[in-house]
C-alpha cells in the first residue's frame, strides 16, 4: 500500500485545485486562468469541457540527502453556465482528478476521484467604450475526499476582480483574485496557506477569422507552507495557447502553462471545448 506523506505534491496540487475551483479564474475562457468580463446574456447557456495534465519534478534534502520527487496529475472539469441577466451569470463546476507521486522512483502516493465543486456568480458592473469591469464571487463545495488529498473538506470562498479592454484585434485581460481556503484535516490546515492571492494579466490576438492567439502571465500565493519541494517565494507562471472558433457557438483550445519558479508546477498541458446555446 502506498505511503501518504503530507509534504508531497498531492498537498500542493490539492491546495492549488482548491484555489482554481472557486471564483479565481479557473472557469475563464480556456486555456486562460485570467478571466474576462464576458457573460452569456439572459436565458443563454454555456458548457465548458476542459482537461489538463501537469508534471513536476524537484529534489530536496529531507535530512538524509537529496530525494527526487516526480509527480503528475490530470483533471477533467466540466462547467455549466446560465445567464440570469444580460450582465449576470451563474456557473456550477465539478472536477475529476488523478494524481501520482514517486520518491526516488518508488511510488509514494496515487489517488483518483471526484474533486471539490464550485458555485460562482459573474457580474459585469461597469462598461464604458472598450473597457469593462466585473466581479466574480464564488464558493468551493467540499465534494472531494479530503482523506485522499482530493479536496479540502470544508467550504471555501473567493472573489475575483476582472478587467477587460478590447481594441481589435487585441483583447487585454487583468485579474486580482483572493480566496479564503479552509481545510477539515489538521494536517492539511498545517501544511497549507489559508489566504491565497493571484494577480495575472493576458491578451488575445486575432490571427485570422475564428483563430486567436492566447497568452498570459501571473503570480499567485504558493499554497504550501513548508514543502521542501516547493519552497517560497510566490508561484509564477506563463501560458501560451490558441483558440479556434468555427462558429460563435463553439470554441476549441490548446495551451501550455509553464512554471517560472519552484513554487509552480513545471508544466501543464491544457485542452478544452466550449459550447453555447
Amino acid at each position: 500500500m502506498p505511503i501518504r506523506n503530507p509534504i508531497l505534491l498531492t498537498r500542493r496540487v490539492g491546495a492549488t485545485l482548491v484555489l482554481l475551483a472557486c471564483g479565481t479564474g479557473a472557469y475563464a475562457a480556456h486555456p486562460y486562468l485570467t478571466d474576462d468580463t464576458g457573460t452569456q446574456g439572459k436565458g443563454n447557456w454555456q458548457l465548458e469541457l476542459t482537461a489538463e495534465r501537469g508534471r513536476d519534478a524537484a529534489s530536496a534534502d529531507l535530512g538524509a540527502g537529496l530525494v527526487r520527487q516526480e509527480s503528475s496529475y490530470s483533471q477533467f472539469a466540466p462547467v455549466l453556465t446560465y445567464g440570469l441577466l444580460d450582465n449576470l451569470d451563474i456557473a456550477l463546476g465539478g472536477t475529476r482528478v488523478n494524481q501520482r507521486e514517486t520518491l526516488d522512483g518508488v511510488l509514494a502516493n496515487e489517488t483518483a476521484g471526484r474533486g471539490d465543486s464550485s458555485l460562482e456568480l459573474k457580474w459585469r458592473f461597469y462598461e464604458s467604450g472598450n473597457l469593462s469591469l466585473a466581479l466574480k464571487p464564488g464558493i468551493s463545495l467540499p465534494t472531494g475526499d479530503e482523506q485522499k488529498g482530493l479536496g479540502s473538506g470544508k467550504t471555501s470562498w473567493a472573489a475575483n476582480l476582472i478587467l477587460t479592454y478590447e481594441t481589435k484585434p487585441w483583447t487585454l485581460l487583468a485579474n486580482l483574485a483572493y480566496q479564503r481556503a479552509r481545510f477539515a484535516l489538521p494536517a492539511d490546515e498545517a501544511a497549507s496557506r489559508a489566504h491565497l492571492w493571484r494577480a495575472s494579466a493576458g491578451f488575445a490576438y486575432g490571427l485570422a477569422e475564428g483563430l486567436r492567439l492566447a497568452a498570459e502571465a501571473g503570480v499567485s500565493t504558493n499554497p504550501a507552507r513548508n514543502d521542501p519541494f516547493s519552497p517560497p517565494p510566490a508561484a509564477r507562471f506563463a501560458m501560451l495557447g490558441i483558440i479556434y472558433s468555427p462558429t460563435d457557438k463553439m470554441d476549441f483550445d490548446l495551451g501550455l502553462r509553464k512554471g517560472l519558479n519552484r513554487g509552480e508546477i513545471d508544466s501543464t498541458l491544457l485542452a478544452g471545448a466550449t459550447f453555447r446555446w
